[in-house]
């Protein structure tokens, strides 16, 4: 009774190539699982550049020519709409409950739209690798909006004014091995969509602006600047309201009509911008409590079947277990021989299975699936995987190996 673990192994290889090749297959699952699970939350791992607490939309609307309260502006209708644009803006900025406002148009987060574009280089011959952007246009103060979070340590007195000095600002990028990176651009200056009529500065690098908490940041964002005294074609004010001011800025914009219309623009559909997200990730957040209930069921029938699994192998293992005892051997040696045991199979396992998965990767056997991440995360939902099954092989095995062990020696072998 003196064998090796690894020599006994070996001699009961058969029955071991059965169990390593069902590990190998719930090895699979989870790691599979795992990333797809992933895939649906990473946002939420790579944090806001941005608070949307107490911020809200405003949008601006233009009456129709029938209307009884139309103004024919005639040849002066883009200046005349341009100071009714001001007027309307001055009404929100001076009320008491207001902290910030910018002119805004998809620069708000939580709006699912992406007006795609490239920044590139002014200067370098043949730029072909572009900055990705989902281009966002402001007046300067959306950074104290959305309190933009810098990754330089500016200020948001300091990013507001590069802004209003006609720089742009940008943000980090993930997911696009086509895109230059940020970092690159910071301090330089660029054209937007090789437009070099207009070029800007890049004056500052963000934290991500997602379009919801889960999405993962397809490129960065570009915001750009909007003059605050001419923000022509802007159609929403984004307005941060003073802590604990939110309902008494609605009452305010409802009960005042000087807020609400000046000549030929009107102000409608206040929003909050935590209403928009709630609605915006509704379905994203069923679909996440169902692909999370579903990989706990999942996980639970799998280690069910490691329970069975190994409580019939121990069992087969009482007799030997009674008789190590009667040789000395302590119930710590025995059990942690028994879980040394169940270790080395998912080692064997996790090889055999990691060799698959990588070869499959890397011959993108499985680029249709959403488990292409990068190698970073396979790693980790790889040793994600090693210990989720592991801990499942412990518990598996030491419910029954208590048990085996504290049965009578003579019951044991009474039927050897």
């Amino acid at each position: 009774m003196k064998r090796k673990l690894l020599v006994q192994m070996r001699n009961e290889w058969r029955d071991n190539i059965w169990l390593v090749a069902a590990l190998i297959v719930v090895s699979l699952s989870v790691w599979i699982l795992s990333l797809m699970l992933w895939y649906e939350v990473a946002g939420i791992f790579i944090g806001r550049g941005y608070d949307f607490e107490d911020v809200y939309s405003i949008r601006v609307e233009s009456l129709p020519s029938e209307s009884p309260e139309y103004t024919d502006y005639g040849e002066n209708k883009r200046s005349l709409e341009n100071e009714d644009r001001l007027y309307l803006m001055r009404q929100i900025r001076q009320s008491p409950n207001v902290e910030a406002a910018a002119w805004s148009r998809n620069a708000l987060p939580y709006t699912m739209n992406f007006y795609g574009n490239s920044a590139f280089l002014v200067g370098e011959e043949q730029d072909t690798i572009g900055y990705i952007a989902n281009v966002r246009s402001a007046s300067p103060d959306i950074v104290k909006v959305l309190k933009l979070k810098s990754t330089t340590g500016k200020s948001l007195d300091e990013l507001a004014g590069r802004l209003a000095a006609r720089d742009i600002l940008i943000t980090v990028s993930y997911n696009d091995d086509k895109s230059r990176p940020a970092k690159e651009l910071l301090g330089k200056v660029v054209s937007i969509g090789h437009d070099t009529t207009k070029n800007y500065r890049v004056a500052d690098v963000l934290e991500a602006i997602h379009r919801t908490d889960y999405e993962i940041t397809w490129g960065g964002s570009l915001i750009q600047p909007v003059n605050d005294e001419y923000p022509k074609s802007m159609w929403e004010i984004a307005v941060r309201v003073k802590p604990g001011c939110g309902d008494a800025f609605i009452k305010e914009f409802d009960s005042t009509p000087a807020m609400q219309q000046h000549g030929n623009l009107y102000l409608s559909q206040l929003t909050r911008l935590a209403d928009t997200r709630r609605a915006i990730q509704s379905d994203t957040d069923t679909s996440v409590r169902i692909t999370v209930s579903l990989m706990i069921v999942i996980l639970i029938v799998i280690f069910l079947g490691l329970l069975g699994t190994f409580w019939f192998r121990v069992q087969q293992r009482v007799a030997e277990i009674a008789i190590r005892k009667v040789c000395g051997a302590s119930n710590m040696a025995i059990f942690m021989r028994i879980i040394g045991e169940g270790i080395i199979l998912l080692l064997m396992a996790s090889v055999i299975g990691a060799i698959l998965f990588w070869t499959a990767y890397y011959l993108n056997y499985i680029s249709t699936f959403p488990i292409t991440a990068e190698k970073d995360v396979n790693l980790y939902a790889e040793l994600f995987t090693v210990i989720v099954v592991g801990i499942g092989i412990i518990i598996s095995l030491s419910w029954p190996a208590y048990k085996a062990m504290h049965i009578e020696p003579a019951i044991a072998v009474k039927d050897e």
